[in-house]
C-alpha cells in the first residue's frame, strides 16, 4: 500500500494549522496563497462558559462561576481495544519509539475507545442522562461529537485538571495504577471522540480505565436558537423563574417541582412525560375511592337538587331507618322521609272541662290497648296512672276501655283549681 511520506503529512498538517491550503511541498506555508480551516458544526461547538478549575471528583457537575450552568462532569470510563490496530511496532513502519527496551516489545492493540459506564445513568445527576447521547456503555466517538472531552487549553491552572488520566486493570475488574502521561509507551487521547493512541505496546501497561471531563452543556446550536445567553448574560430572561425536576446548584432561579400529600409523579426520563396523578389511597375523588377507620364531617354536609332514589337504603338494600309498632317509614326520591302513626294523628290540649269533686270520668273517642298510651298533663305536670281505682294509695288517673278516671286525692280542690286546663295526648 502506497504511503505519503513523511514530509507531505508533516506540511498538510501543518499548514491546515496555521489557516492555508497545502499545494505544494516546495512551498512555505507563508507562500501559500489559498486559505483553509478545520470545518466544524455549531452542533458540536461548546456553547457555554468552561470552569478553569475544576475539582477532580467523579460525577460531580461544575460551573464557570457561581449561579451559572453546569457544563463540566469528571466521568470515569472504561477502555475498549479498537479492532484492527493490533500489531508490532517493531515491524517496518510500526512506528516504534527511541526508549530503552521498546525493541522488544511485542504485537498488542494500539488503540482504546472510551465507553461511559454501565452504571453512568444511575450515578450521574447529568440532566441529560439517558437522552442517546450520555448513555450507559456508550462510546464517545459513536455520539459523532454530542459528546466530547473538554482540552488542557481551556484551564490555566497546575496541574491542568483537563489532562486525561488513564489506569490498569487491578486484577479483578476495578481500577489499578495509573500510566503517567510520560510513561514509555507513550499515549495520547483524541478529546474530540475518545480515542486513546499507544505508540509502544506493553503487555504489563494494558489501558482499562480513563478519568476525564466531559462537556454536558448546551452546544452552540442550541444556545443560538433558544436565544440564551450560554452563562454569560445576553438575550436570556436572567429573572425569568422556572420549575426544575431537582436541584442542581449550578442554577440561580429555579424552583423544584414537589409532588404534595396525595400527588404521585411518574417521570418518563429525558424526551418523556413527567406526570401528576391523584393518589386514590390518600385524597378522596369521584369514583374509586375506598374509606377506612373513623370517618368525621365538620360543618354542613348538603346535597343538590335532582336526588333519585331512597336516601334510607344501606348499600345491600336494606334500610336503615325502621319503623316500630304502630309507625309507617316513607321516603320519597327527592330526598323527603315522612313517619307516620298507622293509627291515626295526636290530639294535644284536649280540653276535660270541670269536675264534680269526686272521680272525673272523660270518654276518649278510641279504646287505648293499655294506660301507656294515653300521657294526661295537669297544668302542664305529666299524671301518673293509677294502678288500682278501689284501694289506696290512689295515684293520678286510671284508665278503663275508652274511660279516664281522675281521683280525687291527686286532684287539687276543686274551687280553687275548677278542674280546668286537663289535657290528653290521645291516640285516635
Amino acid at each position: 500500500m502506497a504511503r505519503k511520506t513523511n514530509d507531505s503529512a508533516t506540511f498538510f498538517a501543518q499548514k491546515k494549522l496555521l489557516g492555508k491550503a497545502h499545494t505544494s511541498n516546495l512551498k512555505t506555508d507563508g507562500e501559500e496563497l489559498i486559505g483553509s480551516n478545520i470545518q466544524t458544526a455549531t452542533s458540536i461547538v461548546f456553547g457555554e462558559q468552561i470552569p478553569n478549575d475544576p475539582s477532580r471528583t467523579l460525577y460531580l457537575l461544575q460551573s464557570a462561576s457561581n449561579g451559572a450552568p453546569a457544563t463540566v462532569e469528571y466521568i470515569q470510563f472504561t477502555l475498549d481495544a479498537l479492532t484492527g490496530t493490533t500489531y508490532d511496532a517493531n515491524d517496518s513502519g510500526g512506528g516504534a519509539g527511541s526508549d530503552s527496551g521498546e525493541s522488544s516489545q511485542v504485537s498488542g492493540p494500539h488503540a482504546y475507545k472510551l465507553r461511559f459506564p454501565s452504571n453512568y445513568t444511575s450515578v450521574s445527576s447529568n440532566t441529560r442522562k439517558g437522552n442517546g447521547v450520555f448513555n450507559n456503555n456508550k462510546l464517545i466517538h459513536e455520539t459523532l461529537g454530542s459528546a466530547q472531552l473538554i482540552p488542557p487549553f481551556f484551564s490555566q491552572a497546575s496541574p491542568n485538571p483537563y489532562i486525561v488520566k488513564i489506569y490498569k486493570d487491578d486484577g479483578g475488574g476495578g481500577v489499578g495504577d495509573e500510566i503517567p502521561l510520560l510513561d514509555n509507551i507513550d499515549w495520547n487521547v483524541d478529546l474530540y471522540n475518545g480515542i486513546l493512541f499507544v505508540q509502544d505496546y506493553d503487555a504489563s501497561k494494558i489501558p482499562a480505565f480513563a478519568r476525564a471531563f466531559a462537556y454536558v452543556g448546551k452546544m452552540a446550536e442550541e444556545v443560538i436558537s433558544s436565544g440564551s445567553s450560554g452563562g454569560s448574560g445576553g438575550g436570556g430572561d436572567s429573572g425569568a423563574a422556572y420549575l426544575v425536576l431537582s436541584s442542581t446548584g449550578s442554577l440561580t432561579n429555579e424552583r423544584v417541582l414537589t409532588a404534595g400529600t396525595g400527588i404521585v409523579s411518574t417521570d418518563a426520563g429525558a424526551n418523556g412525560n413527567f406526570t401528576l396523578d391523584i393518589d386514590d389511597s390518600v385524597v378522596a375523588t369521584l369514583s374509586g375511592s375506598q374509606f377506612s377507620g373513623n370517618i368525621g364531617v365538620t360543618g354542613s354536609f348538603g346535597a343538590t337538587l335532582g336526588l333519585s332514589g331512597s336516601l334510607t337504603q344501606l348499600t345491600d338494600g336494606s334500610s336503615y331507618l325502621v319503623a316500630g309498632a304502630g309507625t309507617t317509614v316513607t321516603s320519597a326520591s327527592n330526598g323527603q322521609v315522612t313517619v307516620s302513626n298507622s293509627n291515626g294523628n295526636y290530639v294535644f290540649n284536649e280540653y276535660l272541662g270541670l269536675a264534680d269533686g269526686s272521680n272525673t270520668l272523660f270518654s276518649l273517642d278510641h279504646s287505648p290497648t293499655a294506660t301507656k298510651n294515653v300521657s294526661v298533663f295537669v297544668n302542664g305536670q305529666l299524671q301518673m296512672p293509677a294502678t288500682s281505682i278501689t284501694s289506696a294509695p290512689f295515684q293520678d288517673y286510671s284508665l278503663t276501655g275508652s274511660n279516664i278516671y281522675f281521683t280525687s286525692a291527686s286532684i287539687p280542690p276543686v274551687n280553687s283549681i275548677l278542674m280546668a286546663n286537663y289535657t290528653t295526648n290521645e291516640a285516635i
